[in-house]
């Protein structure tokens, strides 16, 4: 069987049927055709694997879950199990919100709302003001909106934003 055959045989696509070669699950052989070689699966391989596919699986052993947070020692923090599950989840919604949970060491990360930054990118100018971005780009292109390019994108000053809302 070529591979378009196979991957039907199986229910696949023919980049799965790359994969289980790859992998060791297949051992084709390469005939030479008219065009090169083409690789040719044996049906009862195919069978075979199959069969494997479509056996349900099932694991006895639990496996262990590790996340690693940022502290100075680098600390592993290792749980298992459906309690261990909730408990890592917990952890890394805690730590997307900056703050520290019980099993870690160092306080929370500060960081600055976009009200206390000093130089604002315009998606932030405009999440600020109320303004749109295309409001906000066009200002800074009229001259109407103090503005400076850094690195790949516009800065605006607190100060600057403030003045240009206060004179609409």
């Amino acid at each position: 069987m070529n591979k378009q055959e196979a991957a039907d045989l199986l229910g696949v696509s023919t980049r799965a049927i790359e994969r289980y070669t790859a992998k060791g699950k297949l051992t084709p052989t390469y005939p030479r055709g008219k065009t090169g070689h083409i690789a040719d699966y044996d049906k009862a391989e195919l069978e075979s694997l199959k069969k494997e596919m479509e056996a349900p699986r099932t694991s006895t052993s639990t496996s262990a879950v590790t996340t690693t947070t940022k502290t100075d020692k680098a600390k592993a923090l290792t749980l298992s199990g459906p309690a261990g599950l909730t408990e890592i989840l917990d952890h890394m919604i805690a730590a997307l919100k900056g703050k520290a949970t019980a099993q870690d060491d160092t306080a929370p990360v500060s960081t600055l709302s976009v009200a206390d930054k000093l130089t604002l990118s315009i998606s932030e100018a405009s999440h600020l003001s109320g303004l749109s971005r295309n409001h906000l780009t066009q200002a800074i292109h009229a001259k109407k909106l103090k503005a400076k390019i850094i690195g790949r994108g516009w800065r605006i000053k607190r100060v600057d934003l403030d003045a240009y809302v206060k004179k609409l």
